[in-house]
């Protein structure tokens, strides 16, 4: 056998002419998708982190109005009741004068009683209110016989991290005499 048939029997299948660079095309395409598919995880892992700053946001202002109104409670189970004023946080029930907390829009709470402890994380320490919920009685029953017990509703608000977040919680007790 001669170099030349030796050459020919041991040549590539494909000639340099026929070679059109589609690996180099696939490959490009192939990093496009894996950059578009990690692009998209970002995004979401973004939205997810922002998502639980919320809720951590959240559960602040909702265990500091907890923390307010577990103070209007106990206020009230002291024993003494307390003296109904608009001034110091201890309002007659749906006073005029009383803050309004629900529904979105707040009113000034100068007249809200601050809770006193020290809540770490949160913007404003809570405050709260308390109403005096006269009962009623049956036409006929004599007071001497039957005195219920007052009860007060007490209505606290808590604040997160940031003043836009706002929980309003409620609770009505019962003074035991």
């Amino acid at each position: 056998m001669t170099e030349r048939s030796l050459l020919k029997a041991h040549r590539l299948p494909l000639s340099k002419e026929r070679q059109r660079g589609s690996a180099l095309i696939v490959s490009l395409i192939m990093l496009l998708l894996i950059t578009l598919v990690a692009v998209a995880g970002m995004q979401t892992t973004i939205m997810q982190e922002r998502m639980s700053a919320n809720l951590y946001d959240r559960e602040l202002a909702f265990q500091a109005a907890e923390a307010a109104l577990r103070e209007g409670e106990a206020l009230i189970m002291t024993g003494s009741e307390p003296v109904i004023t608009n001034s110091n946080g201890l309002y007659v029930l749906d006073h005029a004068n009383r803050p309004q907390w629900g529904g979105g829009a707040s009113t000034a709470s100068a007249a809200a009683i601050t809770y006193p402890g020290t809540l770490r994380g949160v913007v404003q320490n809570p405050q709260y209110f308390v109403e005096h919920i006269t009962t009623l009685l049956p036409p006929g029953t004599p007071t001497d016989v039957f005195v219920p017990p007052p009860y007060y509703r007490i209505t606290a608000r808590g604040f997160g991290g940031s003043q836009e977040t706002v929980v309003v919680v409620t609770s009505v007790v019962r003074a035991i005499p």
